[in-house]
Parts: structure tokens; sequence; C-alpha cells
């Protein structure tokens, strides 16, 4: 939902902002019934409980039976999880069919959850295990998963390193082909090229539907990231703006198949990047290229843009241009010739032209980004950078966790071991002569 998301336009992040955000987060938990698990009080064994409602396939009836119904189907590795939208009673449907009638009546009567803010109020609600298994699960599903989590604090999000810690892929590069071998690896230690995809506030693409047009493969078309056409994803955003969700390119071996010959790592941000604008920089310090789409430039994209370092090198506009958009392209040219922007890094979509042949142009686009790259990172060595733009990151309350009970560990030692030898060796005394008098059937015969 690239043009239609509830979204605050703003480039400092303020107190009265911040409220807003909480409150849209506690209602949308609220009405989903998740409000006491928030935050990180949803435990992996609390989902894993076998009961009547694990057991038996139930139809959603109300919005706080959504986030269960999504995590079992999910558990199950079943695609189909994310349109969970609330089934209606047949007085509803009886009502909701006279209200056609009335358009006024009809307009915004919809009352479905977006699903990408069910996950991201999920993985607020979820502990760091259970957190670990939703993003494999979706990565099994070959969904996108979440590489920057947003939460209500000072604009504030976390690095979700932990998270994907349990996600191994594999995968056979262009040079294993002839031997048919393959490389395993832990996704966030493995080094790929970074791709990052953005959007200006102006922009009626759906650089979603794009990207899953290209990891396709021109195959049938996989909605690794959720977009507009899909269900539930025309519905308003309310706590999933200024989330990155990431997913991965992987060569199979096959050039009919293969669109590109080794991996690629592709990021996704939601919303504009004036609303992002911490997300957006770390994306920017990160990435091999970052392809940006827009209509036009306002004032403010136009100073964030034209203060990047190395601009000319690594940002790649994606200009939808319109009839009659004259203005539109005179801020475009404008900003392009500042940062000395080359014509190969401008890929421009006129109306005319349609999915399938843009999502085509736009993957050469990407290949042609391939050939400049000097070096690569992995998720793993972001960590650094994060903390220092100021980002958290998942892992750090796990290793205080760790040393928590290393300290408690190291309290124990192992000052009762010598005293309690005398009363070992009774113990095993008796239970020798105990399976002596009953006849163990562990004792050897003699």
């Amino acid at each position: 939902n690239e043009g239609n998301a509830c979204c605050m336009y703003v480039g400092d992040w303020t107190v009265s902002a911040t409220s807003i955000y909480m409150s849209f987060l506690f209602d949308f938990l609220s009405n989903l019934g998740l409000q006491k698990y928030h935050p990180n009080k949803f435990t992996l064994q609390s989902l894993l409980e076998v009961n009547k409602s694990s057991i038996y396939e139930k139809v959603v009836l109300s919005d706080d039976e959504i986030p269960f119904h999504f995590l079992r189907k999910l558990f199950q590795i079943n695609a189909g999880c994310r349109y969970c939208t609330p089934m209606l009673s047949s007085h509803e449907e009886h009502e909701g069919s006279l209200d056609l009638l009335d358009i006024y009546m009809a307009c915004g009567s919809a009352n479905t959850v977006h699903p990408l803010d069910l996950i991201v109020g999920l993985f607020l609600c979820a502990d760091s295990f259970l957190q670990q298994e939703m993003a494999l699960k979706m990565s099994l599903c070959q969904f996108s998963v979440p590489l920057l989590l947003p939460h209500c604090n000072n604009n504030q999000c976390t690095l979700m390193l932990w998270a994907l810690r349990e996600i191994v892929k594999e995968w056979c590069p262009r040079d294993l082909c002839q031997t048919r071998g393959f490389i395993e690896n832990n996704i966030v230690q493995a080094t790929h090229p970074f791709f990052s995809f953005v959007r200006l506030r102006n922009c009626s693409l759906s650089k979603s539907h794009f990207l899953n047009h290209i990891l396709s493969r021109g195959q049938q078309s996989h909605n690794m990231f959720l977009h507009r056409d899909m269900e539930g994803g025309a519905q308003p955003r309310k706590i999933s703006n200024m989330l990155v969700e990431v997913c991965w390119f992987l060569p199979c071996g096959k050039t009919n198949l293969d669109i590109f010959p080794e991996p690629v790592t592709f990021a996704n941000l939601r919303g504009d990047i004036c609303g992002s604008l911490k997300q957006f920089t770390f994306l920017y310090e990160v990435s091999n290229a970052i392809f940006v789409f827009l209509d036009k430039i306002e004032d403010k994209e136009h100073q964030i843009l034209t203060v990047l370092q190395d601009a000319k090198s690594k940002i790649y506009f994606v200009v939808n241009r319109k009839e009659n958009g004259r203005d539109d392209m005179a801020s475009v040219k404008k900003t392009l010739q500042e940062l000395e922007i080359p014509c190969s890094s401008v890929t421009i979509k006129d109306s005319w032209v349609n999915v399938a042949d843009f999502s085509q142009r736009l993957c050469e686009a990407i290949k042609n980004s391939l050939c400049d790259i000097k070096s690569t990172t992995s998720i793993e060595h972001m960590f650094e950078k994060a903390i220092e733009l100021g980002l958290r990151v998942d892992e750090n309350k796990t290793l205080e966790q760790k040393k928590a009970a290393e300290e408690i560990m190291r309290g124990i030692g192992v000052r009762s071991i010598p005293h309690d030898k005398k009363t070992t060796a009774s113990f095993a005394r008796r239970k020798l002569e105990k399976a002596f008098t009953t006849g163990d059937e562990g004792m050897p015969n003699k």
C-alpha cells in the first residue's frame, strides 16, 4: 500500500507525533486482543499449547481471533496465513448488500486489518524466541521478513539481527553450476550485494509490486512483499510505516531461471523517506545501491537527497512520468543536475508502459548496478552502523541476558561437590542393593 498509508509526514519526530503513534499502536493491539502481551510478553510456549482451538480449524469471526489464526497457519508453513479477514455473519452480509445500494453508506465501511500491521504488532508483542520462529516460518513461506522493526519510542526502530539468526539458505552460484555444488550459510552471516528500495511522498508506483514481479523469475508471480493489489493490502496502514523488510534472491544454478548470477539482498522501506528518516539513513549507509521511486521531488526531499555523500554512484531514480506533469519533471531534473546523476541511473516509466515491460527494464538496471559493486557486507556486520546511528539491536538484550546467566552460574560454582561424595556413594550403594532385591532387568546376569 504505497500511496494509501496512514503516515505522519514530519522530518523531526516530535512528542506529539510519538503520542499519536502510541495511540494508534495501543488501539490496534487492543482491537486484536494483544495489549496484554505488549511489549515482548508473547512466548513460544504459550503459542504451542495444545488445546481445542489449536487442534480444530476455526473460522475467524472477530478481529481478536486474527493473531492466533495467522500464527497457527504460519507455523504450518501455509502461505495463505496473511489472508485472515473476519467472516461476516449472515445478518451483516444482508445489511452489507443493502448498503451497496447507497454509495454514501458503502463508502469506508471496510474494517480489515492490514497484514503488515498484524505482522508488526505480533513482532512487538513476541519475545525473542517467538520472533525467531516467526521469522524462520515467514522465510520458509517465501515472505519478506522484518529487518528494521518500528516502535513508538521517539521514531526508534530495532535491527532484528537475533530474530533472523535461525534462517539458513542454500544457493548455487554460477561458478558451481558445472559441479552441481551449492553453498549453505546462515543468512545474516552471508555477504551479498545489498539493494534498498524506497519512495518519496508523491509516488503512485508500487515498488513492492515491481519487486515481486522481478523476483518471480518470470514465472507465476509470488508475492514476497505485500502490496496494494493483494487481499487486505489496500487498507490504510496504522503501525507498519517505517518498517523495513528484507528478502533474498538466491540462484539455483539454472541459467534460464537465474535472473542474477549471484545472491542479492533486497530491502523495502514502508512509508516515505521523510517520515522514516532514520531508517533511510541506515539503508543509505549499508546499501550498495538504493532505488528511489517518485513522481516528483518536494523541497524537503530535495534537501535530504542533496546532502547525501556519494549519491552519484549509489542512487538510482525510478521516475513515474505522467501526462501533463511538466512541473513535476522540472523538480526531478533540478535534483538530478545538482547530484550529477548520470542518465544510466534513471529509469522512467511512462503511462503506456505496463508492469511486465517496466519490470524487465528495472531488472536490467539492477543487473547493471551489480557490475559496479566493489565490496559487500553481511547483516551481521550492520550491527556497528546501527549502534552508530542510534538504532537499537535486538541482540543487545540477548547478550545482556547471557551475561546475567553467566554471572549466576559463576555464583553457583562447584562448592557443594566435595561435601557430597559420601552422600553420592551411599545413594549408589542403596540403589545397587535395591536392584538385586527386586531383580532389576538392567543388572548383568551371573
